[in-house]
């Protein structure tokens, strides 16, 4: 989610992605301003949590098993979610 710090992320639109049915996790490109503390998650899951990008990332690994890994470049948190059945 999100594509800048000011692009993106108002409190109406990540309420709709965040009550998604389903959805375990989202992760962050960028700390959304226009949300506030209320309408972003766990500064674990933003690459750039300051409104000036420092440039981290996130990465997909995908296995062969059907799982896949998200890694914040920022903070080397990752979580390892399993195929889905």
């Amino acid at each position: 989610m999100n594509n800048g710090a000011r692009k993106g992320g108002e409190a109406e639109a990540w309420q709709v992605v965040k009550s998604s049915p389903g959805l375990e996790d989202l992760w962050q490109l960028h700390y959304a301003v226009a949300g506030g503390k209320e309408h972003n998650v766990s500064d674990s899951y933003i690459a750039n949590p300051e409104e000036h990008c420092a440039g981290k990332y996130l990465k997909l690994s995908a296995q062969s098993d059907g799982t896949f890994t998200v890694t914040n470049s920022r903070n080397d948190f990752s979580k390892t979610y399993p195929m889905s059945p």
